[in-house]
């Protein structure tokens, strides 16, 4: 697949935009030097920009660390009080547990004909200072998920993407020192494994970067981004291959650059071999730590009762997204969790679970669970500590151990290497350099599956949180 390339004016400056799952940037190219843009100066990385949404009871948008912070102080370590509501609707009633089975039920004088219904309620929060939004990016796929209500108002999905790509523009402007309204956005190979729902997804992105400011939007897909950002600070004939690895995706791409003296006569003669994506990435490795190491610790294997029956298993499937903990937080569950823990044989794990629920503290297991991950790509292990209340977890957790946990998930990401390979009709061995690039591809077991598949000299890496916005800059002169 050749892309046509073309050489524009030479005083213009050009922007390329990489809105991430956990992670985004913006990169500004002057024709002889791409570079990011700082974002967000309460970040430890300026130039990367944490892809979260504040939005508080009073209306207010915080955007980026901003956001992580004011949500840890405003909801944190708070009573969180909850009420059932009304949705004024009914539904057919469905029994999925074990038939009636008193002396006087007779099935034989039940009419077949009649219906029971139910009427739906849901459980609410009374008394939240704010909601945090965070991996947008995975749900402009989601079909189902059109709007949601914050403190009364509607947003859909296009407008909370747009209040994160607010400050990227803003920072474009300030550079610029004029209203910039072009940029070239990346966007992951595959939204979805559906492709309705990959056009969805693009389609719902290019209307948030609309109501952003940017009306002129050219979509490339972000590992030929990071690819040209490599491709162009040299002029030698290589075949590349990308893996790009970030909170949400996993994306490959494999190109052919000729030997040229200029970059526009090397991005011209440059072409795509083949591509290949998969929405499983970093995220989905934070959730399996958490599920093989702090749900044991929160009482999943605990029995309960006179019959020692097992912990239902979808209170922690529903945890999982610490977003909707408090949902949990009603006085049925609370005064159940308090019976359980009495006939428990793991009364201290469910104690712990029942401040996890009550205090909200999910927001604070996530990011732990997510900085050992990243501590593990420099030490061979590391300490998961969480000590509030009834909720006193230090667990070490190996890098071996690590590696055994997303074993599943690391096979899937070299099926998709591999189908990259087969796409483009090449052999590992037909590769000059695989380079790399995402916060996740810095996780030693997808290092060592690289390692094993290409050898460790043809490993190249990138910056992981601004390489694609970086090659998106340039791409956006000569597209």
């Amino acid at each position: 697949m050749r892309v046509r390339f073309k050489e524009h004016r030479v005083d213009s400056l050009y922007f390329g935009v990489d809105f991430g799952t956990t992670n985004s940037s913006v990169a500004v190219y002057d024709g002889s030097k791409a570079r990011a843009l700082p974002l967000d100066l309460r970040n430890d990385l300026p130039t990367s920009l944490p892809s979260l949404l504040y939005i508080s009871r009073e209306g207010d948008h915080i955007v980026g660390r901003g956001a992580a912070d004011a949500f840890i102080e405003r909801n944190v370590d708070r009573e969180v009080k909850t009420r059932q509501v009304d949705l004024n609707m009914a539904v057919e009633a469905y029994v999925g547990a074990e038939p009636d089975k008193s002396e006087v039920y007779n099935p034989g004088l039940v009419d077949p004909e009649v219906r029971q219904a139910m009427r739906v309620r849901t459980t609410i929060e009374v008394n939240a200072p704010g909601r945090l939004f965070q991996s947008l990016k995975t749900l402009l796929r989601q079909p189902q998920f059109k709007s949601t209500e914050v403190f009364g108002a509607q947003y859909q999905i296009e407008e909370l993407v747009a209040f994160i790509l607010k400050p990227m523009k803003e920072a474009a402007d300030r550079h610029a020192g004029y209203d910039v309204d072009t940029a070239v956005f990346g966007r992951p190979v595959r939204f979805s494994e559906e492709d309705e729902e990959n056009t969805l997804a693009e389609g719902r992105l290019r209307t948030a970067a609309a109501l952003a400011g940017f009306k002129n939007v050219v979509f490339f897909f972000e590992p030929v981004g990071a690819c040209v950002e490599y491709a162009v600070e040299t002029g030698e004939r290589q075949r590349l291959m990308v893996v790009d690895i970030g909170g949400g995706t996993c994306d490959v791409c494999i190109m052919d650059f000729q030997g040229c003296v200029n970059v526009a006569e090397r991005l011209a003669s440059s072409r795509i071999l083949g591509v290949a994506g998969l929405p499983v990435a970093g995220d989905a490795l934070d959730r399996e730590i958490i599920r093989d190491r702090i749900f044991p610790l929160l009482g999943s294997r605990a029995r309960y009762g006179p019959s020692h029956l097992p912990m239902p298993q979808y209170i922690y499937s529903q945890i999982l997204d610490w977003q909707n903990i408090y949902k949990f937080n009603t006085e049925e569950m609370i005064n159940w969790l308090l019976a359980a823990e009495v006939y428990s044989n793991h009364p201290e794990g469910l104690r712990a679970l029942r401040c996890l629920i009550q205090k909200n503290y999910g927001y604070l297991v996530a990011r732990e669970v997510e900085a050992a991950k990243k501590r593990l790509s420099e030490s061979e292990s590391t300490h998961i500590v969480i000590r509030k209340e009834d909720i006193q977890i230090d667990d070490t957790l190996a890098r071996e151990e690590f590696a055994h946990i997303i074993e599943y998930t690391i096979e899937e990401m070299r099926d998709c290497i591999v189908e990259a390979e087969r796409n483009a009709g090449v052999a590992p061995g037909e590769i000059d350099l695989v380079l790399t690039t995402g916060g996740t591809c810095l996780v030693p077991a997808i290092r060592v599956m690289l390692e094993n598949r290409y050898g460790r000299e043809k490993l190249r890496s990138r910056d992981s949180f601004t390489s694609v916005a970086t090659g998106l800059a340039v791409v956006a002169r000569y597209v």
